[in-house]
């Protein structure tokens, strides 16, 4: 795997070589490959600048920052970041305060492509204040703060512990912030090509610093590449297929999955029962049509109101029958000076309660009744306290054809 160190936009590449313990520069990606891809793509771990980080630090606890989710993290770099914050990458690093650092995912894809389109294969992605080692107090004099510092002509890098680094923009500022019990190691430049150059830039940095009041602690080794890349908390580098839904959208689709199966399942127990309530009402239909007619089944193929319309028809003038006798009545009973009480209308005949003054009333009302064709009887009679006469009279009908009627004969009067 290669160690690459992108210090910039139109600046030379760093690579590390390990039989060496130093960096060597090479002009751009495409050089990059023509020199190290001779055996194949390789793989190589990338150290982006820090400059493109942007850094949180929360007082919430690690299951405090878990519980946010992916979106909540976002929200806590809204002052920092101008963009959407919905596009940033955020990682967690270090104990309490909980270190967040974030970078724009859009700057990560272009990376990324910078080095397919030559041919390299990226499997991590760090910021490059990881290359610089983690300070140590020194033991003799434990009251001291330790800070490790690294300056060359492109890049400015400060870690102040193992969780915590930044790209420095302007160095006078960030000495004046530092504790006063301060001892600032400084590392070497890579580009050691630049000759009187780089002595000159590590000669005003170290007087820059003595000019604050700080110690200077020069090291002798160069920044060096984190040992396992791939593993660290702050690799923003994730393949595609490791993507994952937020909690908010999990949370979503659970719910609406819940709600389709509740809704097909309530669907399916409603044909079940309009299944079964159609079984029982063909049953109960073809049951009663046998009923009705026991010598003709019903045809379950055809349509029930053809089948019975015919039937319906033919019996509608035996129906109408009472109606027509009551017709006749009517008028005989408003000629005998009768009043009716109550009336019973049945198929085959008529029940009237009739007030009369006597009883000669009533006879001359049946046999008036008995000239127009109909078969009545008087039934029984009542004396009433108003010295009236109370009569119940029955007129039998009994329906021969459509436009006939038979009258039953006639019974004796009970008196």
């Amino acid at each position: 795997m290669l160690h690459v160190w992108f210090r910039g936009q139109q600046r030379p590449l760093a690579v590390w070589h390990l039989d060496e313990r130093r960096w060597h520069l090479v002009d751009h990606w495409q050089q990059l490959f023509d020199i190290y891809g001779i055996h194949g793509a390789p793989n190589i771990t990338l150290y982006f600048p820090s400059q493109h980080l942007l850094h949180v630090e929360s007082s919430l606890t690690s299951a405090q920052i878990k519980q946010l989710g992916i979106g909540g993290q976002q929200y806590l770099f809204e002052e920092l970041f101008l963009g959407s914050v919905e596009k940033l990458s955020v990682r967690q690093f270090g104990g309490e305060p909980t270190q967040l650092y974030a970078v724009d995912k859009n700057d990560i894809e272009a990376w990324q492509q910078s080095a397919a389109l030559v041919g390299l294969n990226i499997t991590a992605m760090l910021p490059d204040f990881l290359l610089l080692p983690i300070p140590e107090a020194s033991s003799d004099a434990p009251e001291l703060t330790a800070m490790t510092l690294y300056q060359d002509s492109v890049t400015t890098l400060s870690r102040q512990s193992d969780a915590q680094g930044l790209a420095v923009n302007f160095l006078p500022l960030l000495l004046s912030r530092l504790p006063s019990q301060t001892v600032i190691e400084l590392l070497p430049a890579i580009d050691t090509d630049d000759g009187m150059a780089s002595t000159q830039m590590q000669a005003n940095t170290i007087a820059l610093i003595k000019q604050q009041g700080f110690l200077v602690n020069l090291l002798p080794i160069y920044p060096e590449p984190v040992l396992i890349p791939e593993r660290h908390a702050l690799n923003f580098f994730a393949k595609k297929s490791q993507a994952v839904l937020s909690p908010y959208l999990k949370t979503a689709v659970m719910v609406a999955l819940a709600a389709w199966v509740l809704q097909f399942a309530t669907n399916g127990i409603e044909l079940l029962r309009y299944q079964d309530a159609a079984a029982k009402t063909q049953s109960a239909t073809a049951a009663q049509y046998q009923a009705w007619f026991p010598n003709e089944p019903l045809n379950p193929k055809g349509l029930l109101q053809t089948q019975l319309t015919p039937k319906l028809r033919q019996n509608s003038s035996d129906a109408n029958a009472p109606v027509a006798v009551l017709s006749q009545v009517s008028p005989l009973i408003k000629q005998s000076s009768l009043t009716a009480q109550t009336l019973v209308l049945a198929p085959d005949a008529l029940m009237l309660t009739l007030i009369a003054p006597d009883r000669s009333s009533l006879d001359g009302f049946i046999s008036h009744l008995t000239t127009q064709g109909l078969s009545a009887n008087l039934e029984q009679v009542n004396n009433t306290e108003q010295n009236q006469v109370l009569g119940h009279v029955r007129i039998i009908i009994v329906p021969s054809s459509a436009d006939n009627l038979q009258v039953a004969p006639s019974r004796p009067a009970l008196s």
